[in-house]
């Protein structure tokens, strides 16, 4: 695991990450809101959870004590997990309003789980489990985790239904991007059906306003500071009508 922020842990990260836990996961981000209260945000790939579980762990919280699991989309290396925290831990899982139905569902074609395998990104046997959705999200709503306030904000362009999260502290500004913006400008464009290059482009523009100093995307390395410089480098590409290198 490794300390990011006060209070902020990534406790999953795969093969385009630190590697701190199996090669499927996305980042995963541990938050502690005092009083007791802890939160996820993602779950990663849902192939080897005892990893992400073994470095919470390791800070000295039990599982049990999670109180929310947040997922930025509903893409199998970011919600595949859920099932695993939900049954094992009873953690309650938020969701937008739109990956809602898909992710109770399991769907597969929803969640680009089939196209990703008939593309081998993921192996055959994948296993996308639904997932009971106990809260579902929309722009500008908060989630409160103790002293933490995380303020929705609806980012689609890589997926349907995608969010951020933002947390403003102490005169900073910390982002959960999941993945609309990563280190270096750069972005995740695919041919799958819900990838949408104009609704990218509002929602890096979008991002870009909002000069965040801190950047914990759902890939890759984090910022800890003038992140807002590197949401500004993908921003500049759309407005040229180019796009912004993929991660």
């Amino acid at each position: 695991m490794i300390k990011l922020d006060e209070g902020i842990f990534m406790v999953g990260s795969g093969k385009f990450g630190a590697q701190i836990s199996d090669s499927m996961d996305c980042n995963v981000y541990l938050l502690d809101g005092g009083n007791g209260e802890y939160a996820l945000i993602d779950a990663g790939g849902g192939v080897n959870p005892e990893r992400i579980v073994a470095n919470i762990e390791r800070l000295g919280i039990a599982p049990s004590q999670i109180k929310y699991l947040v997922l930025t989309h509903g893409h199998g290396d970011h919600a595949a997990g859920a099932a695993y925290f939900q049954r094992q831990y009873g953690i309650a899982v938020i969701t937008s309003k739109e990956i809602q139905p898909w992710i109770e569902r399991g769907d597969r074609n929803k969640v680009s789980i089939t196209a990703a395998v008939k593309a081998n990104v993921y192996p055959k046997d994948y296993q996308f489990l639904p997932c009971a959705v106990t809260q579902i999200v929309l722009e500008n709503d908060e989630i409160i985790i103790g002293d933490i306030v995380l303020k929705v904000i609806e980012t689609p362009g890589h997926a349907r239904g995608h969010i951020a999260l933002l947390l403003e502290r102490d005169g900073r500004k910390l982002l959960f991007s999941g993945d609309t913006v990563f280190a270096g400008g750069k972005v995740v464009i695919q041919n799958i059906w819900d990838c949408n290059i104009s609704e990218y482009a509002d929602t890096v523009a979008k991002l870009h306003q909002l000069r965040v100093d801190s950047l914990f995307p759902g890939h890759g390395m984090f910022l800890l500071i003038e992140a807002w410089k590197h949401i500004e480098c993908a921003q500049a590409c759309f407005e040229r009508l180019e796009v912004p290198p993929n991660l």
